[in-house]
C-alpha cells in the first residue's frame, strides 16, 4: 500500500473519527471508562494496521 492510495485515505480516516469519538467518550462518560478504552484501543489497531500495511507493501 502507497501513502495516499485509496485504501490509505481510508485507514487515515478511519483512525481520526475513532480518536474524536475517544475523545468525546473520555469527557461525556466520566463515570464509564469502558467506552473510551474500546475506541482508543480501536483507534490505536488500525494505524498499527496501516503502518504494518505500509512497511509490507
Amino acid at each position: 500500500m502507497k501513502r495516499g492510495s485509496k485504501i490509505d485515505m481510508i485507514l487515515t480516516w478511519l483512525f481520526m473519527a475513532l480518536a474524536v469519538a475517544a475523545v468525546i467518550c473520555y469527557f461525556a462518560l466520566p463515570e464509564n471508562r469502558l467506552p473510551f478504552l474500546y475506541c482508543g484501543g480501536a483507534a490505536i489497531c488500525f494505524r498499527l494496521v496501516q503502518y504494518l500495511m505500509r512497511f509490507i507493501n
